[in-house]
């Protein structure tokens, strides 16, 4: 596709509805976190050692961006697992959140095994399949997404459920200080963005077509700090499978202790690269200076460096902000390819491969 103003060409290439479910963020978001409101834990689920999120792919996106959200107030260790496997220190006062859209991924299935045999403090957030059954069978806590709220049918683009879903068992649990009436304006909020950002908005005042213009045909390196280091992983996750392109999440001030030597071999590679910077206004001061020092350097190496920048005071605000841009950016970026953003064949044959 050359251009991506053209509505009909997208209908073509968009034919799991991924547009309409990235427009519905904001209710999926709400509808988590008000199914997560209103599951019932017993008071011991309060008593932790440390919380462990287990889940795959886009089941695991939320718990990453979470982290980096509230992190630095939770009293807890946080650990995510993307394996078969619990951390060999999880014990019953452990809280293991086991996160699987369909209900029906192995990996965090295994976990889900395992937390039950070592009488974990255990919640299961699932769209059904045969986690929702363990987890009724065990009389577990369970939160039942509105997998409707995402015709698409792509975990990656249910993320407003599982976030929602997970920012209610954290308040909750006592984990984090958050009120409906903050979520609702955050909603709100994210509203306005996306609405800026839809395909009907032509790309001359469109940000995330913009942006998808400028990273066609490149080679993606996504920088980020602090709250945003999740939504670094997000974007390239979602470059990755949406648009069939290579995306990389790197941190700052991490990549500045090795990534800027890495731009001189292959020459041919190196040239067909672009640096996006996710940042934000609240970043503490030392994160900041490192940006504008990062942004100094790659222009020194001739290497495209373009900002994504979020306008929110707060962490959770300035997160969801960049989520939006991201993800229609990816939406985007995957329209200028020619490929359908929901299809994955690779993980499809990979997954076949696997049971033969």
């Amino acid at each position: 596709m050359k251009g991506l103003d053209n509505l009909l060409s997208i209908a073509k290439l968009d034919r799991q509805q991924v547009a309409e479910s990235l427009a519905m963020f904001p209710e999926q978001l709400l509808s988590g976190w008000q199914t997560s409101s209103a599951v019932k834990l017993p008071p011991t689920y309060k008593k932790t050692a440390e919380i462990i999120f287990c889940g795959m792919g886009g089941s695991n996106l939320a718990p990453e961006m979470l982290r980096d959200i509230y992190g630095a107030e939770i009293d807890k260790p946080i650990i995510l697992v993307r394996s078969y496997d619990l951390p060999s220190f999880a014990s019953k006062n452990s809280l293991v959140i086991v996160a699987s859209y369909s209900g029906n991924t192995e990996e965090p299935l295994s976990c889900l095994k395992q937390a039950l045999k070592i009488k974990a403090k255990t919640i299961v957030v699932t769209g059904g399949g045969e986690m929702l059954a363990l987890a009724q069978k065990n009389k577990l806590p369970a939160v039942k997404i509105d997998v409707k709220l995402n015709p698409s049918g792509q975990p990656r683009y249910g993320l407003g459920l599982q976030l929602g879903a997970m920012l209610g068992l954290l308040k909750n649990l006592g984990k984090i200080k958050l009120s409906e009436k903050q979520i609702k304006e955050s909603c709100q909020r994210i509203q306005v963005v996306g609405t800026e950002l839809l395909p009907a908005i032509k790309t001359e005042r469109n940000a995330a077509k913009q942006l998808a213009l400028a990273l066609a045909e490149k080679t993606v390196f996504i920088a980020s700090g602090e709250h945003l280091k999740g939504n670094a992983r997000v974007l390239a996750n979602q470059i990755n499978e949406s648009a069939k392109q290579l995306a990389m999440p790197f941190h700052i001030p991490e990549l500045n202790h090795h990534l800027l030597e890495a731009f001189s071999y292959p020459r041919q590679t190196i040239k067909n690269c672009v640096l996006v910077s996710l940042t934000s206004p609240i970043y503490d001061s030392k994160i900041q200076k490192r940006f504008l020092a990062t942004g100094k350097v790659f222009h020194q190496l001739k290497i495209k460096h373009l900002m994504l920048e979020s306008s929110a005071e707060n962490r959770l605000d300035s997160a969801l902000e960049i989520l939006a841009y991201g993800s229609w950016t990816s939406f985007y970026l995957a329209m200028l390819n020619g490929k359908n953003p929901a299809s994955i064949p690779w993980v499809e044959s990979f997954k076949k491969e696997l049971k033969t």
